[in-house]
């Protein structure tokens, strides 16, 4: 397959969709005097989620408990884990969480602080998953590395014919994965100038990195190890399970957004030879669902509101379920095909059928 070249969007500076769609959500907020950061509900399930993660990881060092009770420990870290990142770090790491630029650095910085950088996490999320949404090759939330074939214009394998199988296996190491591929992404950003960091800026860009990588080990695998009196094979094992248990939710969450079956494939070399508005091309590569579930909504940061967040991430996920309304009206007036699931299952249920429908070998690469 040829090499795809970057894409340049449509220009929305003369787009009556896109200029009405700002004016309505900016007359949201400024007729509710609203912030367009995070509010006091989100303050509150912040505290919620940090004390579920590190509270929990103190009690289990600290208050003498059978086994499967610290096992039961590990599952809640690795939910509040997925949480954490969904909810709080995500926002931070986009600028949305307070309108104090070192505010959202330091809460940014949980992604660090749970195994993950957040120098490269914003380079591969906000830099290329936000602005080639869905294009192989430039969005490397779709590269499935060879295990996963999640684009129609991705090379298909032998063993994609069974990925629809296996996926609920593999999906749960998203999080280990990322831990370890860091040190190789962070230097093929700087190859290919992503990362424009020079000097002292890289240098203390990559001491971090290692910095809080130590630090990571150090507290999830060395402390436990020398605190607890168990044998080393359940601290190996409480420590999977909180990397098995973030990892298997943000996977999934993310593949609700973006690889499901209602995903048109006739559309996708459209995107490649730039013939689309950047804001069309969000709204058709990203799927809302299960926008009436208050409490996935809760748990997830808004995620499920993907067409709301895609279209504005420097808006807080707290006010998505009222621009959720704004920009449906809007993109069905200008003829745009608002796309979502009603429930969580349906999505799940697309996801898989359309993992299944690329592992066959009609649906060949371009």
């Amino acid at each position: 397959m040829k090499t795809i070249s970057i894409p340049k969007f449509k220009s929305s500076g003369t787009s009556t969709f896109y200029f009405e769609l700002k004016k309505n959500v900016d007359d949201y907020f400024k007729n509710n005097n609203l912030s367009k950061f995070a509010d006091n509900k989100l303050i509150v399930k912040c505290v919620i989620l940090l004390l579920a993660y590190f509270g929990t990881y103190a009690a289990i060092l600290s208050v003498p408990m059978p086994g499967w009770l610290m096992w039961i420990g590990t599952l809640i870290m690795g939910l509040a884990m997925a949480g954490l990142g969904m909810s709080v770090m995500h926002d931070a790491n986009h600028g949305s969480f307070s309108q104090k630029k070192g505010v959202n650095k330091a809460f940014g910085k949980l992604a660090d602080i749970l195994g993950v950088s957040s120098v490269n996490w914003i380079i591969q999320h906000n830099k290329l998953h936000h602005t080639y949404t869905n294009i192989y090759e430039h969005d490397e939330d779709i590269n499935g590395k060879g295990l996963f074939r999640f684009s129609p214009d991705a090379p298909r394998k032998k063993i994609h014919k069974y990925q629809h199988i296996y996926w609920a296996f593999f999906y749960n190491f998203l999080s280990l994965a990322w831990f370890f591929a860091d040190f190789k992404a962070y230097f093929y950003y700087r190859k290919k100038k992503l990362n424009r960091a020079q000097g002292k800026k890289a240098a203390a860009e990559f001491a971090s990195m290692l910095f809080f990588k130590v630090l990571y080990i150090t507290y999830m695998l060395v402390i436990p190890m020398m605190v607890l009196d168990v044998p080393f094979w359940y601290v190996i094992i409480g420590f999977l399970t909180v990397q098995c248990t973030a990892g298997f939710l943000l996977a999934v969450i993310f593949s609700l957004a973006h690889v499901v079956d209602k995903f048109d494939m006739s559309h996708h070399h459209e995107y490649q030879e730039t013939k689309a508005e950047w804001a069309v091309h969000q709204i058709k590569n990203t799927f809302n669902f299960a926008t009436k579930n208050k409490i996935l909504t809760w748990y997830c940061g808004g995620l499920n509101f993907q067409i709301e967040h895609h279209l504005f991430p420097n808006i807080s996920h707290a006010h998505y379920p009222n621009l959720y309304k704004i920009i449906k009206a809007t993109a069905e007036k200008h003829g745009i095909n608002y796309q979502e699931f009603y429930t969580f299952r349906e999505a799940l249920v697309s996801h898989i059928v359309f993992l299944k429908k690329l592992g066959r070998p009609e649906i060949a690469a371009a």
